[in-house]
């Protein structure tokens, strides 16, 4: 099978966006399909023959949504709206709603992934990294689309970041989050 069909041999054009971008900046991936997976439970064991931890993506927004974030987390440690509004200087962050999820990053829920920056034109979105995100050597994230992930080193996914323009901090989140 070609590494940009799936099983009926057809790529999501979201897919294809994200896979262009990553080969112009030579950046190499594993490519893993899989079942729907929506939910980080339905992720843990994808990508781990080559060591990749999958990251929590949460697409979030201010009470009046007007900021938006896309925060990426150790998929281990729970999500605490205060203490990740208070690092990042905004108003109480929480869940933007699906319309807005699929206005933003042309995303449907499960699919949330920092390679869709790739499709953030206004590059309004800023990015929040969880520090215990660097201490894996690999990452696992899906291109855009739930029924497929990409395995790619930690370094490398910081890189496309940086390429993307968008703004990107990092935060602590408190949990217990290992690398292996």
């Amino acid at each position: 099978m070609s590494p940009t069909t799936n099983k009926r041999g057809i790529m999501h054009e979201r897919e294809i966006i994200v896979k262009n971008a990553l080969e112009e900046l030579n950046i190499d991936y594993k490519r893993y399909e899989h079942e729907s997976a929506h939910t980080m439970e339905k992720c843990e064991h994808i990508g781990e023959d080559v060591g990749a931890k999958h990251c929590k993506n949460l697409f979030l927004t201010n009470r009046a949504c007007t900021s938006f974030y896309l925060l990426l987390m150790c998929a281990d440690k729970p999500f605490k709206t205060s203490d990740v509004s208070k690092q990042l200087g905004s108003s109480r962050l929480s869940f933007a709603s699906d319309d807005l999820l699929l206005q933003k990053l042309d995303l449907l829920p499960g699919a949330v992934s920092p390679l869709a920056l790739t499709l953030d034109t206004a590059k309004d979105i800023k990015v929040a990294i969880d520090k215990d995100l660097l201490l894996h050597d690999m990452i696992c994230v899906h291109p855009c689309v739930s029924t497929v992930s990409y395995a790619m080193q930690t370094k490398e996914l910081l890189r496309f970041l940086l390429s993307c323009s968008n703004t990107v901090s990092y935060v602590t989140i408190m949990g217990d989050s290992k690398a292996e």
